[in-house]
């Protein structure tokens, strides 16, 4: 039974894993089409006549530059590191937090230009021009959005399906705690009744009836369980001998000092230490 629930559990878990990581690479995806120019993919943006390609020399690097040292930007570029191509600096685009430009510098100085576009808070971004990249990308983007609706699909039954038979194995256990606590408690032959007790809105002490064994299923809260449980108390006091009273309005009051240590070791307690007259187990369903 447990190995079933495990088994079901890793199952369940397997696939919704698998959901969130699809839906990551999805948001990734939507992050380089939707995000600012120093995050979002340029292959839409930038135009293959502005990058230099197959320079043995040469070598184009497209920087982000927040709107405000744009102007510092243009001033300086030329100084940031030797062998900078002068008045190379081209604007490509523009959003509501960064410019783009386009600085052409040779290659044996680059990785020091990067680095002091780096140093002043300016985004070198990595870009290489790709024939029907902007295609590509719109297509990998669509592929990976309905993977992730059909997997969303496959994980929703899986986890409903899964969810029945946890249930089912969950009751059943319950089930069977509830038999075997009944024999060592009221020992044989059998005379009990097994049933089980919502908790709602409407009176509950009318649905009490002359059972020795309530299963409670609790569907609300924890003030209508308090309810529920002491409405049962009430009714089946009779069965726990000395361990309840009344109090001088008749009501059911539970006497600790006749709970022992040995009402508890004989296993007499609830799930909550507490003792109650009858066999009870919670199946608490959100």
């Amino acid at each position: 039974m447990l190995q079933e629930t495990s088994s079901i559990d890793t199952d369940v878990r397997g696939k919704y894993n698998q959901y969130n990581n699809l839906k990551t690479t999805l948001q990734t995806l939507t992050r380089k089409q939707t995000g600012n120019l120093s995050t979002k993919s340029l292959v839409s943006v930038v135009p293959p006549q502005l990058v230099i390609q197959d320079s043995d020399y040469l070598e184009t690097h497209l920087v982000a530059v927040p709107n405000s040292s744009s102007k510092e930007f243009t001033r300086s570029y030329e100084t940031l590191s030797s062998m900078v191509v002068p008045r190379s600096a081209t604007f490509v685009s523009q959003d509501d937090e960064f410019s783009l430009y386009a600085v052409t510098t040779f290659k044996k100085h680059s990785q020091e230009f990067v680095h002091k576009c780096r140093e002043r808070k300016w985004v070198p971004r990595d870009f290489k021009y790709k024939e029907g990249g902007k295609k590509e990308e719109e297509e990998e983007a669509d592929r990976v959005a309905a993977e992730e609706r059909k997997l969303w699909g496959e994980t929703l039954r899986l986890c409903r399906t899964g969810w029945s038979e946890a249930v089912q194995a969950w009751v059943h256990v319950i089930v069977l705690r509830v038999f075997v606590e009944t024999v060592l408690r009221y020992g044989l032959p059998l005379g009990f009744v097994c049933g089980m007790l919502t908790v709602c809105y409407f009176s509950l002490l009318a649905m009490i009836n002359a059972a020795v064994l309530i299963l409670c299923y609790l569907q609300t809260t924890r003030k209508q369980e308090k309810k529920a449980r002491s409405g049962l108390d009430t009714a089946f006091s009779y069965l726990a001998g000395n361990a309840f009273g009344r109090d001088k309005k008749g009501r059911v009051i539970k006497d600790e000092s006749s709970m022992g240590a040995d009402m508890q070791a004989a296993g007499q307690m609830g799930d909550g230490g507490d003792y109650s007259a009858y066999v009870c187990y919670d199946l608490e369903v959100e």
